[in-house]
């Protein structure tokens, strides 16, 4: 299973072990540990049997994947149908149907009210955040600006809940959830999200998350960690939880023996803790309609994967194309490469680069019977003329210097990790011949890193060393970024 299939299980698994134990008091929990799936607790229903909080990530999810879109009318109406024909269930039966919620709804079918403005002024409770998971692994497949994906949480979060604190919180968890799909570890992914800007939120809003946000919130003793339904207290329990706990099963027990609102803390916990370490197998077993959350989870997968995340065109799979300016960013890739890269890294970038600068971006694999010279001569509708950053990643990258050096279109190449040790002398030639901005990254873990003397001596190079990353730049997401930094870091945008 994927990280996404796993991230929704785990939300589901954590929701349901956590209906068990809802409302009931710390101090019991911790001298009664629950520590397995149990049944007929607070609501009264079988072991297994997922909340509120499931039926309307599920309903979401529906959504999105039938209409290949964030379409607000069409998830109100999946939660209508949840709340009044048992739709997204575990059993057919609905229980505990948050207040806010439940207001949200009948304001917008019973009183016609528009879908921004059912939600709750007033309320500060989790109830937007409960059904935030979906939307958080959407926009990431999405590659949208942080300014759009603001717009896009707000909307969903006012769907009930209109409140600042709501939606920042929101926010929060969103970006949270990006960074650890980006490749950072839960610690670095905290410290990111505590390093953003949220000027944009006001000062009240900035106040309420000052804890979570200026100090570490991990470090905390467990009786500063409250678990109530307030959104900001939700949001604290449950990163202070991932934090503490190194399994997926050690995260959902400590979420849900912090007592409080126990199926949403274990929820959004089982989703960070599915996502980072996989599901437990035999936990799964026990959950109900388990079959249907598996197909739904695996069809939303693959709504990210082939529909949202994708290029505008696709050639043979050898080059994959996203429509833009006469510009053009060109990506060669490093060898057997394709043109998505490890977890679609080369699509992002392209989606990126687009969305930012307006450029035409193609992606060019690296098979093992095609170069550079293959390469324009396919794409010559696109190349010919026109003005061409070239960006070149191992093998690639060295293919560029040597064979494109005296191309008067290629106005600036960006190359990463180049092999300086394969036929060194034509990289010599390329890059004394180049006219054009010519820049070397290399991360400090590359081993090509140890012989950057060999090139030292020409001055018409920029070389950046980049700490900690190796050959493929596994660490994080600065991958993506290079080409804002070092090839489009003045250029002027022409929409």
């Amino acid at each position: 299973m994927t990280k996404i299939v796993d991230s929704i299980l785990g939300f589901a698994l954590g929701d349901a072990m956590g209906v068990f134990c809802k409302n009931r008091k710390r101090e019991d929990l911790i001298a009664n540990p629950v520590v397995k799936m149990e049944g007929f607790g607070a609501f009264g229903v079988p072991s297994g049997v997922w909340s509120d909080d499931t039926a309307l990530v599920l309903a979401t999810i529906d959504s999105l994947v039938c209409t290949h879109k964030i379409d607000y009318d069409d998830m109100m109406r999946r939660f209508y149908n949840w709340m009044n024909k048992g739709e997204y269930t575990a059993t057919g039966i609905v229980f505990d149907v948050e207040d806010v919620t439940r207001d949200s709804l009948l304001k917008h079918f019973t009183r016609k009210a528009d879908v921004f403005n059912c939600g709750d002024k007033v309320s500060n409770s989790n109830g937007s955040l409960k059904r935030i998971l979906p939307i958080a692994l959407y926009t990431f497949y999405d590659g949208m600006s942080d300014d759009d994906l603001l717009k896009v949480v707000r909307e969903v979060s006012s769907l009930s809940n209109m409140h600042e604190y709501c939606i920042m919180g929101c926010f929060i968890f969103v970006k949270y959830v990006h960074f650890l799909l980006s490749g950072y570890d839960k610690f670095e992914a905290y410290q990111k999200v505590k390093d953003l800007n949220y000027y944009k939120f006001s000062e009240n809003a900035r106040r309420a998350y000052k804890r979570f946000l200026t100090t570490d919130i991990y470090k905390l003793d467990l009786d500063y960690i409250k678990s109530s339904c307030y959104v900001v207290d939700t949001l604290e329990a449950v990163i202070w939880t991932f934090l503490n706990t190194n399994s997926f099963m050690e995260g959902i027990i400590g979420a849900i023996n912090l007592g409080g609102d126990t199926d949403t803390i274990g929820a959004l916990t089982g989703a960070l803790a599915g996502l980072s370490y996989g599901v437990n197998k035999d936990l799964l077993r026990e959950l109900k309609n388990k079959d249907y959350l598996v197909s739904l989870a695996n069809k939303f997968d693959e709504e990210l994967r082939l529909n949202i995340l994708k290029f505008d065109e696709v050639i043979d799979n050898k080059y994959g194309i996203i429509k833009g300016s006469e510009d053009v960013f060109f990506i060669k890739t490093g060898v057997l490469g394709s043109i998505y890269g490890h977890q679609n890294k080369y699509l992002k970038m392209a989606k990126r680069i687009n969305y930012n600068f307006g450029l035409t971006v193609i992606v060019a694999a690296n098979l093992s019977d095609m170069n550079l010279d293959d390469d324009f001569d396919n794409l010559a509708s696109y190349l010919g003329g026109n003005d061409i950053y070239f960006m070149g990643i191992s093998n690639g990258a060295m293919q560029g210097i040597q064979k494109e050096y005296n191309n008067y279109n290629v106005k600036q190449m960006l190359l990463v990790n180049l092999p300086l040790m394969i036929n060194l002398h034509k990289t010599k030639d390329g890059i004394r011949n180049y006219k054009g901005k010519l820049t070397f990254v290399f991360g400090s873990k590359d081993p090509s890193f140890n012989y950057l003397p060999l090139i030292q001596d020409f001055r018409n190079v920029n070389v950046v060393i980049v700490p900690g990353q190796d050959h493929n730049f596994s660490k994080g997401d600065e991958f993506l970024y290079l080409p804002d930094k070092y090839l489009f870091n003045d250029y002027k945008v022409m929409r």
